[in-house]
């Protein structure tokens, strides 16, 4: 094949590639515009987006509490250096056993979550009758830190929470779906959401 036939079958093939790329892939900023389906809140993908810089925090743990110390000193960190809270984004994923974090001081007192996780409250010494990171929390959310809550997880617990007490289990998950702390969003799963929060540009960083 001369150089001549070698440089039309390459542009042949460069252009039919082309067309079936363009079929069959979508590009990044395409893809952004696919419509959401069902009924999950995807807002938090613009506004991770908006930031110049942006982390995300995987908190599978009650132990990855420090996840919320770690967004705190890391959003300062951006601050010294560029004088404002706006430049950055901080995005903490409660999954595992890490969801119960997301839950309200009405869920942990009405389902006794301090007990059944052997957490104590930090004044009383006690098992916990409220959520013990819940200043953390509102103080986080109040910088604008987004809290994306794994539903599978959630759900589960509400199952086992609805048999230890007795009772409905749906009315156990309508309780959690309605008490989640300030800031806290439902994604399917933990895992999705920290994947999407990575596809979003959010750096990853361990909860501990």
């Amino acid at each position: 094949m001369s150089i001549v036939d070698r440089r039309d079958f390459l542009t042949k093939l460069s252009a039919g590639t082309a067309f079936l790329g363009g079929e069959a892939l979508l590009s990044p900023r395409h893809a952004e515009q696919l419509p959401v389906q069902n009924t999950w809140d995807m807002s938090w993908v613009e506004r991770v987006q908006r930031a110049q810089y942006k982390v995300v925090f995987d908190s599978s743990s009650l132990a990855d509490g420090t996840a919320l110390d770690l967004a705190d000193g890391v959003w300062t960190d951006y601050k010294t250096v560029y004088g404002s809270d706006d430049v950055a984004r901080m995005v903490i994923i409660m999954r595992a056993l890490g969801q119960v974090m997301a839950f309200n001081d009405n869920l942990w007192e009405k389902y006794g979550i301090g007990e059944e996780r052997k957490v104590n409250d930090p004044d009383t010494k006690v098992s916990a009758k409220r959520n013990p990171w819940g200043h953390q929390l509102d103080t986080l959310h109040a910088r604008g830190a987004i809290f994306l809550v794994c539903n599978r997880a959630s759900m589960n617990w509400a199952t086992t929470a609805a048999k230890r007490t007795e009772r409905d289990i749906e009315e156990v998950k309508n309780d959690v779906r309605n008490g989640l702390v300030p800031g806290a969003i439902l994604m399917p799963t933990g895992v999705f959401a920290l994947a999407r929060a990575q596809n979003a540009g959010c750096a990853y960083m361990r909860g501990a």
